[in-house]
């Protein structure tokens, strides 16, 4: 279902810096590229994603087309649906960030539920996997779009793919996404604590270095449920089970996520 966004109004305004190696990128405005993902849904209602473009839709903060999916556009949906990339081979070495631009519709009604997953090549996805990253969206992003990177070193020297599934939400208006990159940073270079939380065991705080203007941090177990959330650059962990949680940290326009284990 393509919709126009004319009359709704403009949203977001963001950018990207690259450096290192790009393994991949996607930025949906060319169709020899694009049409490599898969469009699908797992609620079977007709609507799923789509491009559109920016420029005759008023959506500033992005160039070219994006994707989106809607959770209302002229009556209201609960959608369950997926954007898959086409097969993505991962260097064996170096740190791997994936990073995207995300946003919603609309400053007041924003509340879209995504995630990310990386699976085996070739594989069906289900929506039984764990994601690597999951969020409801804390704001709108109407200015200027947020940036999220996401750690995937565990997967290195795979072939993999990449899952963006809109989800458990219902009735809001939309989200988009732009502008997906994998990136290689080599070992010698990188600044680790950029996209590597820091586990302080001996008084199990988790810390980040090299994000500014930290607001927030939200923290996740495995099935997506939010277990601590918290308004300051650090969290306590001592009353978490051990385990493995998704630890997000967020300023006004980025997120950076990284799976710590809680010994």
């Amino acid at each position: 279902m393509i919709k126009n966004l004319f009359f709704l109004g403009s949203i977001l305004l963001g950018s990207f810096s690259f450096g290192q190696t790009i393994v991949f990128q996607e930025n949906f405005d060319e169709p020899s590229t694009r049409d490599l993902w898969m469009i699908d849904e797992l609620d079977n209602d007709g609507d799923t994603w789509e491009y559109l473009n920016a420029a005759l839709n008023e959506v500033p903060s992005f160039s070219g087309d994006a994707a989106f999916s809607f959770s209302w556009y002229l009556q209201a949906f609960t959608p369950d649906n997926t954007l898959k990339s086409p097969i993505v081979t991962l260097p064996t070495d170096g740190e791997l960030a994936l990073k995207f631009k995300v946003a919603a519709g609309d400053d007041e009604l924003f509340e879209e539920h995504y995630a990310v997953y990386v699976i085996p090549a070739n594989t069906e996805f289900t929506g039984s996997e764990i994601p690597v990253f999951e969020e409801t969206l804390d704001a709108g992003y109407y200015e200027e779009a947020k940036i999220v990177s996401v750690d995937i070193s565990e997967y290195a020297g795979q072939d993999v793919q990449f899952v963006f599934r809109h989800y458990d939400c219902e009735d809001i208006f939309y989200v988009a996404i732009d502008d997906v990159i994998v990136e290689q940073s080599a070992l010698s270079t990188i600044n680790v604590d950029k996209v590597k939380p820091v586990i302080y065991q001996d008084n199990n705080i988790v810390k980040i270095s090299g994000l500014e203007k930290i607001q927030k941090i939200k923290i996740f177990d495995l099935s997506g449920k939010l277990v601590a959330e918290v308004n300051q650059s650090d969290v306590n962990i001592s009353s978490l089970a051990k385990g493995i949680y998704i630890v997000n940290f967020y300023n006004d326009t980025e997120v950076i996520s990284k799976k710590v284990i809680k010994k």
